[in-house]
């Protein structure tokens, strides 16, 4: 029986995944720094949830797997969480320590226009992360997966503004030509299964998009429409986009930042999208929402 080790798996995406494995031989062993995020896991009877700290030896924590694989991302740096730290300086550690402790396969899941050159922090990070599985897994193969905006039923874009379409008469909106090419959360989840045995992928980056291209104006405007609701969508320059940001960023809680602002003036979309040489067919954003609201 094949040992999988995931690190991010309690979020969106890894729930997902380690969901699906539940129906295949596979051992789950998820690491997390809390213990109760996994919660919702609990039944899986091929799960084991294992917490760690910052004394947790990972080398020796990681024998037995047989695959590595990483999820995890923060969109918003906090006072204890730099985008480095956890992008970066992190995944160095694992990777460096999956090496060598004999793992053969490591797969990480970053994020599309990740580039030592971007204009965000986030994006910068993203990369140096990239750079470190490359460095670092000197014993064993990687696969570095590069996703746009992933949409689904746990996602955190596409729900916000779906809840905000279905109750708010006017949105005033930020970056309104920002790009994006969403993918399904369940075509991500195919395609990491896929590629773990496949030797193709062995070694290389791939970028992974939805079939269809959207400004932020043009997802906005198909949400209203699959809600058959109409709304005020007021797009906001560049300079106001910004002064809202910055008003929006003295709030408790952290919705967008500038640097997320710094992140949407790069177009969110594949040059070559290569999540069609792993699924001929993927899911349409326009259809996701179609069946979404005739549930609600």
């Amino acid at each position: 029986m094949k040992v999988i080790s995931v690190f991010g798996g309690s979020g969106f995406l890894g729930s997902e995944l380690i969901k699906s494995f539940e129906r295949k031989e596979i051992q789950i062993r998820l690491f997390t720094r809390n213990k109760f995020n996994a919660n919702h896991l609990k039944a899986i009877s091929s799960l084991d949830v294992i917490e760690i700290t910052k004394k947790t030896n990972l080398k020796k924590v990681l024998v037995g797997s047989d695959i590595v694989i990483d999820l995890v991302g923060i969109l918003h740096e906090s006072k204890s969480k730099s985008f480095e730290d956890i992008h970066a300086k992190r995944l160095k550690k694992i990777a460096s320590a999956a090496s060598v402790a004999g793992v053969k396969r490591f797969i990480h899941v970053s994020a599309l226009g990740a580039s030592k050159n971007a204009p965000s922090k986030y994006l910068q990070s993203k990369a140096q992360g990239e750079h470190f599985v490359k460095q670092e897994c000197v014993n064993c193969t990687w696969t570095i997966l590069k996703p746009s905006i992933i949409f689904g039923p746990k996602d955190k874009f596409i729900n916000l503004f779906y809840t905000m379409v279905k109750y708010l008469p006017i949105i005033l909106l930020i970056s309104p030509f920002a790009k994006f090419q969403p993918i399904y959360v369940n075509d991500v989840v195919e395609i990491i299964i896929k590629s773990i045995n496949d030797k193709k992928t062995f070694n290389k980056s791939y970028e992974l998009g939805g079939p269809d291209i959207y400004s932020f104006f043009e997802i906005i405007k198909l949400i209203a429409v699959s809600q058959k609701r109409k709304i005020w969508i007021l797009p906001l320059r560049n300079k106001i986009s910004y002064i809202m940001v910055r008003i929006i960023e003295c709030l408790p809680f952290k919705i967008i930042t500038r640097d997320n602002l710094k992140s949407m003036s790069l177009d969110n979309t594949t040059k070559i999208n290569d999540a069609y040489q792993f699924k001929p067919r993927l899911k349409k954003l326009a259809t996701y929402l179609k069946t979404k609201s005739s549930k609600d």
